[in-house]
């Protein structure tokens, strides 16, 4: 099976065509939102850097790929915090930033072509910080030593912040195993509804229901955004991972 899953990947990317990254803005025809870097890549390479257009069949996606000991470019990215000495990060960010007080309804394809089997490894974030407001993210979509699984954000107390930024919880109903999935794209669906406090989180792959409802907190000064890519806790044991995003919709539910 394994074996099957990497020649699939050798011969994805023998068809694909590699196009240099905008350093600031990502779009596509495909997409409704626009990303941007979100504090700079590890690696800026021409010949294989952390984030890429690729084009398979005549379709653009967006490649991201981290290897073990690519420090992220943010502040925190550099400083020993939830049990790593330092965190690795290949990521961008929505831009603008969506509202609470409504239904999002999200969309996107990803395609895992290898890793992921690491501690802790984020490919998807709803994320609420903004300036002024150090909120944690509402959810979170990783890989826990291959294993599929989602977070929501739940125990957020006062202002959001500090203290009061709550804990995160996993709230998916079924178990997945990512290398299982590789090469394979995947179309992921999330409804966040932040119309009361907590609001509610559910979450779809390929049309099954992995999350219903979920209890999802929020700090009151939060602006959800996206971030996609590969994010983790840095040090040993991580190998080299790499997705495929493309697809990305966000429309306003009712």
């Amino acid at each position: 099976m394994i074996w099957k899953a990497l020649m699939s990947f050798t011969a994805m990317l023998a068809l694909s065509t590699q196009l240099q990254a905008s350093n600031e803005t990502f779009r596509d025809r495909d997409w409704n939102v626009r990303a941007v870097d979100n504090c700079g890549f590890p690696n800026t390479s021409r010949k294989d850097p952390s984030v890429s257009w690729v084009r398979i069949n005549g379709d653009k996606k967006l490649k991201f790929t981290l290897r073990q000991g690519e420090k992220g470019k943010c502040s925190t990215d550099q400083k020993p915090r939830h049990r790593a000495p330092y965190w690795e990060r290949a990521e961008v960010r929505q831009d603008p930033k969506m509202r609470l007080g409504s239904i999002s309804m999200i969309s996107f394809e990803a395609t895992f072509l290898e890793g992921f089997t690491g501690d802790r490894e984020t490919f998807f974030q709803i994320h609420s910080w903004d300036n002024g407001c150090s909120a944690y993210p509402l959810a979170m979509m990783k890989s826990q030593k291959g294993r599929l699984v989602v977070w929501s954000l739940h125990k957020v107390s006062g202002d959001g912040t500090g203290a009061g930024a709550g804990q995160h919880r996993e709230v998916q109903a079924q178990s997945v195993r990512i290398p299982q999935l590789y090469g394979k794209p995947i179309k992921f669906e999330l409804d966040l509804d932040t119309r009361t406090s907590p609001g509610k989180l559910s979450v779809r792959m390929n049309g099954r229901t992995i999350v219903s409802d979920a209890a999802t907190s929020f700090a009151p000064c939060a602006r959800p955004h996206m971030k996609f890519g590969v994010y983790r806790p840095g040090g040993a044991g991580s190998s080299t991972s790499t997705v495929l995003i493309d697809d990305v919709v966000v429309k306003k539910g009712k």
